[in-house]
């Protein structure tokens, strides 16, 4: 009798243990038709950066943060840093490799200008570490 009431405990114990152990974080791929700002106030590590949602008046001032918008065509609408400081949305490309969780930013004549690798992502933060 005894055997009979520690066999259902082992099972739960063991449904227990099982959900209990800690995946390798699965990183969504919803990271389009967000508009995704450089939040470089919130950088711990030198190699990986740090987006936000949002809009730029919700961070504090700065000179130029990156910005990002991808959408479900594969298009993406970028900001870029221009030498006379009248910084500007362009348009291009971009594909993404489920495996590698690598992103690629393709300008309007196909010449790439950004990978990127996700490290993290939630639907308010994007970390990626640049060219990897």
């Amino acid at each position: 009798m005894r055997k009979l009431f520690f066999l259902p405990l082992i099972f739960v114990l063991n449904l227990f243990l099982l959900g209990c152990e800690k995946d390798e974080e699965l990183i969504q791929t919803s990271f389009m038709n967000v508009q995704w700002i450089e939040s470089f106030e919130e950088k711990t590590s030198e190699e990986i950066e740090v987006y936000r949602t949002g809009n730029v008046d919700d961070f504090p001032p700065s000179w130029y943060r990156q910005i990002f918008y991808f959408d479900n065509n594969n298009e993406v609408e970028y900001s870029v840093l221009a030498a006379n400081d009248a910084h500007y949305m362009t348009s291009g490309t971009w594909e993404y490799d489920e495996e590698t969780k690598i992103i690629k930013i393709y300008n309007s004549d196909s010449e790439k200008v950004f990978e990127f690798k996700i490290v993290e992502q939630t639907d308010q933060v994007l970390k990626l570490i640049a060219n990897p």
